[in-house]
């Protein structure tokens, strides 16, 4: 019998949020960085491609795409719809949002993300928060 744990759409978006500020570029614990992200943001970036997040999150086209569409509806991520690919980046509300909320998802979901990356390590965002 299987006893693979269930990840919800909070505990996904945590970690897609996550992982696009750090294809970026972004320290989310810097000082002052409400102060600096628009001037961040500002800058080109190449995103990541839907593959790259299915990979990620370890999941199936379908919560792939509901994930995304979640993030998309909160305004948390930006997907630009090309010929043959999506290039998703994250938006000020979205690295805003993640920014605030990455030490309670630390603790509620901290057995969930060490399974998740088990065999990976430990990302640094999760790990600023373990110390």
């Amino acid at each position: 019998m299987s006893t693979r744990k269930y990840k919800d759409i909070n505990l996904y978006s945590c970690i897609v949020l996550n992982l696009l500020a750090s294809a970026i570029g972004i320290d989310l614990t810097q000082k002052d960085f409400e102060k600096k992200v628009d001037r961040i943001l500002s800058q080109p970036h190449e995103g990541l491609t839907k593959s790259e997040i299915m990979h990620e999150i370890r999941s199936n086209h379908n919560m792939t795409e509901r994930i995304l569409k979640h993030l998309e509806e909160e305004g948390f991520i930006v997907i630009e719809r090309g010929e043959k690919s999506y290039r998703i980046l994250p938006t000020k509300k979205g690295l805003l949002h993640v920014r605030e909320f990455n030490r309670f998802y630390a603790s509620i979901y901290s057995k969930q993300i060490e399974d998740h990356y088990r065999y990976v390590g430990l990302p640094s965002w999760y790990r600023k928060y373990k110390e």
